[in-house]
């Protein structure tokens, strides 16, 4: 691709999202903007439903065209594809499907997000199962044996992200499963940043359940996602919440209470779904690894990524704590003398889009496919004219 015509691309990109353009939005980390192709398939389906009624089999299509395009994108079977509303639920799906007994031991790094922590410790209370906390600091350490060493004869299971919400880092999730494979251990994956904004090929990688959200890297509307399990997932991991999505419709024996479940993970499936908000995640997805490409896509972020690295390196008084080896979209950083909740709403004002952090206090910046080097260099300038102002520098 020439350099006119990798511009084009980003130029077409951007007219589909009128907030990308109108904002240095620099946040993909909690939300993507949508595109103007999402918005039409979204209301194209509302509009659908209001004329000619709302429909199972319609549901059914709509469904697995969704899994079709999350298998594609993640390179996996579509058998191990169950349809999320967020990450959230693919954590609770992993971590609530064993059968837990007190004494059993969950390991989990300091770097999670409530969304895992919230559901290991969930068990702990209710099962006494033991937490092992692995502390991982910026994650450039020997992240695998630091796990390594807090497996016991009673651990069953791994807890951890792909890339750490708070410090931004990319840890080495294909060794980790493998040493959860040595181990005879499940491994239970946050994906939450990783989705679309780092390479994972899921059907190589096998991790037994990799939980993603649908409205972060991939653009799509709130209240979706896919999570990705295993066939080793699927045959250890118990249905913790069930409804007539998850079973074999007619397959049951009422008298015995005995009933099948989906062969693959849409087992881990429920009920209904918001309808036209799957055919906007099925837009946004197959738009962006089929049309973009999402070596593409993954590429120019972890560009972006150390381009604003570099900037923000460069800023008197910013201090960065993502590590620029192990990095892909998200930085996060902090300045000398401004609070992160400051920071962020002084750059607000000059429509300057990023978020603040609470572990550790500090600010973040996720620049994703649909920004340019001139965003991040607007984005610089506005933390230095913030930090000048607020610092009293």
């Amino acid at each position: 691709m020439t350099a006119i015509e990798y511009d084009a691309k980003v130029d077409a990109i951007r007219a589909e999202m009128p907030y990308a353009r109108n904002n240095v939005f620099l946040n993909a980390g909690s939300f993507g903007p949508i595109p103007q192709r999402t918005m039409d398939a979204i209301h194209d389906y509302m509009k659908l439903e209001f004329e000619e009624g709302r429909s199972f089999q319609r549901e059914a299509q709509t469904k697995t065209t969704a899994r079709e395009a999350a298998a594609a994108a993640f390179e996996t079977p579509v058998r191990t594809v169950a349809l999320t509303r967020h990450t959230t639920d693919g954590m609770n799906i992993g971590i609530m499907g064993l059968n837990w007994e007190q004494g059993d031991e969950l390991i989990i790094t300091d770097t999670e997000h409530p969304g895992g922590q919230y559901p290991a410790y969930v068990v702990a209370r209710r099962f006494g199962v033991q937490l092992r906390r692995v502390n991982l600091g910026d994650g450039t350490g020997d992240v695998v044996g630091a796990i390594e060493a807090a497996i016991s004869n009673r651990t069953r299971m791994i807890v951890t992200s792909h890339l750490t919400w708070n410090t931004g880092t990319v840890l080495p999730i294909k060794e980790i499963q493998e040493l959860a494979n040595r181990h005879n251990l499940l491994l239970i994956c946050d994906a939450a940043q990783s989705a679309g904004s780092v390479p994972a090929k899921l059907g190589e990688l096998e991790i037994d359940v990799y939980a993603t959200p649908g409205q972060k890297w991939l653009c799509g509307p709130e209240g979706t996602g896919a999570t990705f399990v295993s066939e080793r997932g699927i045959e250890r991991l118990y249905q913790s919440v069930v409804g007539s999505s998850s079973m074999q419709y007619g397959a049951s024996e009422h008298v015995g209470g005995y009933v099948l479940p989906q062969s693959g993970a849409n087992r881990f499936e429920v009920a209904g779904v918001n309808q036209p908000a799957v055919a906007g995640y099925t837009s946004s997805v197959s738009w962006i690894s089929q049309e973009l490409g999402m070596d593409w896509v993954n590429e120019r972020i972890a560009t972006l990524g150390k381009y604003a690295w570099d900037k923000l390196s460069n800023i008197d008084g910013v201090h960065v704590i993502t590590p620029k080896d192990r990095m892909a979209g998200l930085v996060s950083f902090t300045v000398e003398g401004v609070e992160p909740p400051a920071l962020v709403e002084r750059l607000a004002q000059d429509r300057v889009i990023i978020r603040n952090i609470g572990f550790p206090t500090c600010s973040r910046l996720s620049a994703s496919f649909y920004n340019t080097e001139e965003d991040i260099d607007q984005a610089a300038a506005a933390i230095d004219n913030a930090r000048r102002e607020l610092a009293g520098q």
